[in-house]
Formats: C-alpha cells, structure tokens, sequence
C-alpha cells in the first residue's frame, strides 16, 4: 500500500511539474506579446488592468461551467488569505509589466526568478530545517541559469534602467509571496476558485484605481484587442490557472524552481521575435534551467 501510494505520489508531482512548464511556457509568450503592446502605446497599468479583469471573467464562466451551476457564488466568502493572494496577483502583475517596459524581457524575468531563492529561504527560517539537497542544488542550478540567460554577470549594469530593476525585483518579492499563499490557500480550495477569488480581488482593485482616469480606449482598437485577449486568457488565465494547479501537487519551492523555464523560454522567443541576440552563455543559462528541473524531478523519488 505504501509503495502504490508513493507511485501516486510521484506521478501526480510528475503531472504538477508539467503543468507548471505548461505555465511558464504561456507566460513567457505573454511577456513577448506584452513587450508589442508597450511598443504600440498600450500602458503597463492598462494591460495589467485588463489582464485581471479577462482573468475574473474566464475563470468565473470556466467555473460555472465546472460546476453546470452557479452555487460556487453561495457563500462565497474572500477571507483574508484570499485578500493577500489577490492583491499580491494586482501587484505582482503591475511590477512585472513594468519592468517588461522599462527593461529588455530576458533582463526583467531573469529578476523576477530570484523568487525560488526567496520561497527557499523562507521555508528554511520558518520550518527552521535546511531545504532538500536536491532543492537547494536545483535553485542554485535555476538562479545562476537565469542569471545567464539574462547575461547580467557580464554586461554593464550600470546602464540598467534602475526604476525598471526595482519594480523587478519587487515582483520577485511578490512573485514568491503569490506562491507560498497560493500553497496555503490551494490545501481547502481547488484551483479554478483559487485563481478566480484571487483574480475578482485583483480586478476589483485595478478598476477603482482606473476608474478616475476614465475608460482605456486603447485597449479595444483594432490594432492592439488581440494581442490583450490573448495575454488576458493566454497569458495570464491558463498559465495562473496550471501553476496553481501544479502547486496543489508539488512544494511551493519546487513549483516556483520549475517556473524559471519561462526567462529561458522567453529569451529564447524574444530572438525569434523581435530579433534579440541569444548567446553562448544564454543557451548555457537555459541548460541550467532545464537541469534544475529534471534534477527536482529525479529526486523526487529520494525526497519522499
């Protein structure tokens, strides 16, 4: 009974860390698609406003489906776990956005991945017990891969725009606050009412800061609706959805470990895209990357 349980075990970790490469994947397009909506005049606060809202609906229609009823809005309560996790998404949303404005996309995700370091060192001060091996060689493994990706070890920083660094790495802060609540929130709840009580805070909070400023016109020009449908329900919808799903399955550390797929990928995108150079040592970085993810899932056996 104990070793069928452990083949369980392992096979829906095996299926959590898919779907949070399904996630990083959606996302790293959605970052690239949001670099071309900045390009053409669409703000990082508009789009994040957007992001949210089409998240809300989606995931409210998705829910209805789920259940052919609508008895998820009887007692529907947002405690305040489910305030911080959504306000967390607003923010985390905001900052990541604008830093994708203000910095090349590989350069702002490469900062935003220093969250599995944060969750790592966190868990570690709170249980008061070093992380895994395999953790702790798959999050230095992951940090130094982005760090490559993002080719910030040789390049001039000092050229860096700072405001565009600070709003990264207070994504990576939020980023790492997301996914520990996202954890402790998922052990009562499955994961479409998760997101979509995460995403009604979230949206409910862009709009009364938008609404003074008047509705964002250019979000439903011809020109620019596509690209902001596909990054509310592409990329942002999906990939939240499947990474909360994937958390459920694994550890908090390990899911925002496996999540540093999306800089390797994005970097990668972005060269294809909008012609950014991938080096040596980017295409080394993402090695890394990949690494740290089959070294959590090579270990997973031995963690048990």
């Amino acid at each position: 009974m104990a070793v069928a349980s452990k083949k369980e075990f392992r096979s829906s970790a095996l299926l959590g860390l898919g779907a949070i490469a399904l996630a990083a994947i959606l996302w790293a397009v959605g970052a690239n698609v949001a670099q071309g909506l900045f390009q053409s005049g669409i703000t990082p606060f508009e789009l994040v406003e957007a992001r949210a809202t089409i998240s809300a609906v989606g995931l409210g229609v998705l829910s209805g489906l789920q259940t052919r009823k609508l008895s998820i809005w009887k007692n529907f309560q947002i405690n305040g776990w489910i305030l911080m996790l959504g306000l967390a998404l607003a923010l985390v949303n905001f900052t990541y956005y604008f830093a994708i404005a203000r910095l090349e996309v590989a350069v702002a995700i490469v900062i935003q991945y220093t969250a599995p370091a944060l969750i790592v060192l966190w868990i570690a001060l709170t249980t008061k017990r070093l992380p895994p091996f395999s953790v702790g060689t798959a999050a230095t493994a992951a940090i130094a891969g982005v760090v490559l990706v993002a080719q910030v070890s040789g390049g001039d920083v000092s050229q860096l725009d700072t405001i565009g660094l600070g709003s990264a790495f207070l994504s990576a802060i939020l980023f790492a606050t997301y996914t520990l609540l996202a954890e402790r929130v998922g052990m009562a709840n499955d994961a479409v009412t998760v997101m979509l009580k995460g995403f009604i805070v979230a949206s409910l909070f862009w709009i009364a800061v938008q609404l003074p400023q008047g509705f964002p016109t250019s979000l439903i020009q011809a020109n620019n609706l596509l690209g902001v449908l596909f990054v509310g329900v592409g990329g942002t919808l999906l990939p939240f959805l499947f990474y909360c799903w994937g958390i459920q399955r694994v550890q908090a550390d390990r899911a925002a470990i496996a999540a540093t797929l999306e800089p390797a990928i994005a970097a990668v995108i972005a060269w294809i895209w909008f012609g950014q150079a991938l080096t040596p040592p980017q295409i080394l970085g993402s090695i890394l990357v990949l690494g740290a993810v089959l070294i959590l899932q090579l270990n997973q056996k031995a963690d048990l």
